[in-house]
């Protein structure tokens, strides 16, 4: 297909072809340019072809590149935030062996204690260990979390940003 580069007076110029005559076209400068007729076309200077010329759509660009990496960033956090927030306990900790061990060696007041802390529930206990535990989870939220969260949409936000003339 033949294509012309039709001048802008801003010194730039635009790719048409012979089925646009007639149409007017927008500059990269937006100035807005009137394609000459069919017979006037073919007077204009000829645009490259397209295989030696690369198309802007197939490069990628920052735009592309920051994109990419505030997906990145979300689906980090995505999985920072699947990580951390599966409860735990401490038999979790524990082999079975050591439940087992431990378990045979209460009294049963040990035993009925233990059964009162479990009972509570881990978002309920008010001991410091547990108390310094919620505080470094917190902590670790923000850090693993929202911190890149929100970096990722301001990444995004900024690739997504119009051109500037």
């Amino acid at each position: 297909m033949d294509r012309y580069l039709l001048p802008c007076r801003c010194g730039r110029t635009v790719p048409v072809e012979p089925r646009q005559a007639g149409e007017t076209v927008v500059c990269r400068c937006g100035a807005r340019l009137s394609v000459p007729s069919m017979l006037e076309i073919k007077s204009l200077e000829p645009a490259p072809s397209e295989s030696v010329a690369v198309r802007p759509a197939e490069v990628w660009g920052w735009r592309q590149l920051l994109k990419l990496l505030g997906v990145l960033l979300l689906l980090e956090a995505v999985a920072s935030w699947a990580l951390l927030a599966r409860p735990t306990s401490r038999f979790q900790e524990l082999s079975p062996e050591e439940v087992k061990r431990n378990a045979h060696q209460m009294t049963p007041a040990q035993a009925w204690d233990h059964w009162q802390w479990a009972r509570q529930g881990l978002d309920r206990r008010t001991d410091q260990k547990y108390a310094a535990a919620v505080e470094r989870y917190q902590i670790w939220r923000v850090v693993l979390v929202f911190i890149p969260a929100l970096a990722g949409v301001g990444i995004i936000a900024l690739a997504m940003m119009r051109r500037g003339p």
